[in-house]
C-alpha cells in the first residue's frame, strides 16, 4: 500500500465488525427470532447490551453468569444455534480478508494495536484466525476492566503503545467510539467496509501530509 499517514506512528483497530463481517451472525439471530416469535433486533440487544454483557466484557462475571439472564429472558428455551454465544461473542462472524490484507500492508510501516470490547475468547479467535502476530499491542476489555467508549481504555492503549494520541489513528465501526477517540486527540475513521476504509485512509493521508507540510519549522 505504501500509504503515508502524515507522521502517524500507530493504528488502533476494533475487532468485531472491522476484522469480521457480522452479516452471517445477524442471519442466525434473525432466524432464531423467527423461531422464538421475537421482534427483529431483540436477540442482538439481549446478547450484547445490558448489565450482563457489560459485566462479562469487563471481566466482572463468568460466562455462566452472563448466560443466566439470557436463559431467563428466553424462558429456559435456547435454540441450538444460539449456544455458541455462551462463550464466543463473535460466533458466526466471518473474517474480512480484505481488511486483514490492508492491515498487513500497514503493518510494514506502522505499529498496529487491537482495542476490542470482548471476552476472554478474543485471544482464541485471534489464534484461530492466525492474527495474533499482526498486533504489537492487544487490549481486551475483559482483561483490563474497562471498555469503549470509556476514555480510560483508550488511554491504556496509548500507554501500552507509549505514544501520544496525536500519533495514532483509531478505526472502529461505532460512532460513539470514534467520537471519544477524537475527543482525546486521535485521528479516527468510522469503518463501514474494506473499500471505504481504503478510500478514507488515502484521503486522511493526504490531509495529514498537508498539515505536516504547512506546520511552522522550529
Amino acid at each position: 500500500m505504501g500509504l503515508d499517514l502524515g507522521g502517524l506512528e500507530a493504528i488502533i483497530l476494533d475487532f468485531g465488525g472491522v476484522f469480521t463481517r457480522p452479516g452471517p451472525r445477524n442471519t442466525v439471530l434473525s432466524r432464531c427470532e423467527g423461531e422464538l416469535g421475537l421482534q427483529p433486533g431483540t436477540l442482538l440487544q439481549l446478547l450484547f447490551a445490558g448489565q450482563h454483557w457489560w459485566s462479562w466484557s469487563t471481566g466482572r462475571c463468568s460466562a455462566e453468569e452472563y448466560w443466566e439472564p439470557i436463559l431467563a429472558a428466553l424462558g429456559g428455551h435456547v435454540p441450538p444455534a444460539l449456544e455458541p454465544f455462551r462463550v464466543n461473542p463473535f460466533a458466526y462472524e466471518k473474517l474480512n480478508l480484505s481488511v486483514v490484507k490492508q492491515v498487513r500492508e500497514l503493518q510494514k510501516r506502522y505499529r498496529i494495536a487491537l482495542l476490542s470490547n470482548a471476552t476472554p475468547y478474543l485471544e482464541i479467535a485471534l489464534s484461530d484466525h492466525q492474527l495474533t502476530n499482526l498486533f504489537d499491542v492487544i487490549v481486551n476489555s475483559s482483561r483490563v476492566g474497562t471498555r469503549k467508549p470509556e476514555p480510560a481504555i483508550f488511554h491504556l492503549t496509548l500507554d501500552r503503545l507509549r505514544l501520544g494520541p496525536q500519533l495514532c489513528l483509531f478505526i472502529d465501526d461505532k460512532p460513539r467510539n470514534t467520537a471519544v477517540a477524537r475527543q482525546i486527540g486521535m485521528a479516527a475513521v468510522e469503518f463501514s467496509s474494506a473499500a471505504h476504509l481504503k478510500r478514507q485512509l488515502t484521503s486522511l493521508g493526504g490531509q495529514l501530509s498537508q498539515t505536516v507540510a504547512t506546520e511552522p519549522q522550529e
